[in-house]
């Protein structure tokens, strides 16, 4: 028995969210900060590690695609 998954691209569309992501490499404990859109960020992530240098990540700030407003880190910076 087989099952068969249809796939729905315009519903997909509308799940895409944007991410503000930021990056810390481990063994320098560099950061950077990638702004990405898509609908599985996992996948992405994954995706976006491949052939770099181990790295852990965290969503900053996320916004619905549509959505007008500037993706912000809003953590507090340590004086």
């Amino acid at each position: 028995m087989y099952a068969v998954l249809y796939i729905n691209e315009d519903r997909i569309m509308d799940n895409k969210k944007t991410y503000l992501i930021e990056v810390m490499y481990y063994d320098t404990h560099n950061t950077e900060v990638v702004t990405l859109t898509t609908h599985d960020i996992k996948w992405s992530m994954e995706q976006y590690q491949r052939n770099r240098k181990p790295f852990d990540w965290e969503i900053l700030d996320w916004k619905r695609e549509g959505d007008t407003r500037l993706l912000q880190d809003e953590r507090e910076i340590d004086s």
